[in-house]
């Protein structure tokens, strides 16, 4: 339940900040800034459920997966205040993508190194 919760959160998060940044007007973008912060608060509540309970089976990938995912939050935060500024750059988005296909992997190695299952 909370794993699909939080699934979903991260693919509302991608879609919005794909959709966002992408856009020309400022406020346009700032519309999807505040959507994209519905799916801050699925993924935080979902991931502290979810890190409760692998805590005791993997603590340090637990660790660097909650480090990672608030990493990418942060990036995404950043990316659209430059965005909001006329200065967001590719090297910003390059690190975004990278920040978060690297949550996205580490999310998988854990649940697969819990459960025996990629999904």
């Amino acid at each position: 339940m909370y794993l699909l919760g939080h699934i979903i959160g991260w693919l509302w998060l991608m879609l919005t900040v794909a959709i966002g940044l992408s856009r020309h007007s400022v406020k346009s973008a700032n519309r999807f800034l505040i959507l994209s912060r519905i799916g801050y608060l699925l993924i935080i509540i979902t991931g502290v459920a979810l890190a409760i309970r692998t805590l005791s089976g993997n603590w340090w990938l637990t660790l660097l997966k909650v480090i990672l995912g608030l990493g990418t939050i942060g990036l995404i935060e950043v990316a659209f205040a430059r965005k909001q500024e006329s200065h967001l750059n590719s090297g910003l988005v390059t690190l975004l993508v990278c920040g978060t296909l690297l949550t996205i992997i580490c999310g998988i190695g854990l649940h697969w190194q819990l459960t025996g299952n990629l999904i």
